[in-house]
């Protein structure tokens, strides 16, 4: 007797807690449930939107091969601004939609548009890209407002170049296209030194930069013939 009346006391309370519990306990059970699928859900959908994005941009860059060393047919024109309008609408904070960019921005300074140009790299930077590309589109930007002239673009240029504190394996390119803008400003000296500093990147790299030695060359020339 003294078991079973335990037994029924432990029941008594069992069902005392659940009466005052139970919903929270269920709440709780429905919330976490809840966050396990919705994370899932979230997560299967980003990986749609990752083979959806990757898809796109391989047509975009079959465009881009195909028209290698030819101009582009009206319907390979049309189709490649649709698709990069898509990346970089419904994808753009996917690292296709920037490389994206980076191909409209090239296709815009073959044309000699460079406000078209200027722009989609603007854009590109405002995604906050990977140190990487973002790398990449600052150089390409400092060329763009070299090519724009001025000596405010020019100033412009020099600033942007002075935000990438670790230019990595861009080394080389980075002293070339800041030779060119110290160049511009006639920062002589200056250009030299970053000229020199291309070249002595590739080297290291096992790779030549015969145009910025090239560059290097004419001003030591200069810089005898001004003695």
């Amino acid at each position: 007797m003294d078991s079973l009346r335990t037994e029924e006391e432990q029941l008594d309370a069992i069902k005392a807690f659940w009466k005052n519990y139970g919903s929270a306990i269920l709440l709780g059970l429905v919330v976490s449930l809840g966050s396990v699928y919705g994370y899932r859900a979230w997560q299967n959908h980003q990986k749609e939107q990752a083979q959806t994005a990757s898809a796109l941009y391989q047509e975009l860059l079959d465009i881009v091969v195909a028209g290698q060393g030819q101009p582009l047919t009206d319907e390979q024109k049309a189709t490649f601004e649709h698709l990069s309008k898509t990346l970089q609408t419904d994808f753009e904070s996917s690292v296709y939609a920037q490389f994206t960019a980076l191909f409209k921005a090239r296709n815009a300074v073959v044309d000699g548009d460079l406000d078209s140009a200027a722009n989609e790299l603007e854009w590109l930077l405002l995604q906050k890209p990977g140190r990487e590309i973002e790398i990449v589109a600052r150089l390409r930007m400092a060329q763009v407002l070299l090519a724009q002239g001025g000596q405010e673009k020019q100033t412009e240029a020099l600033e942007l170049l002075d935000q990438i504190t670790q230019p990595g394996a861009f080394k080389a390119t980075y002293g070339e296209v800041r030779g060119d803008v110290l160049l511009a400003l006639g920062r002589k000296d200056e250009a030299r030194e970053a000229y020199q500093s291309a070249v002595d990147a590739a080297g290291v790299a096992g790779t030549q930069r015969p145009l910025a030695q090239m560059k290097l060359d004419d001003l030591a020339e200069r810089k005898e013939i001004s003695k």
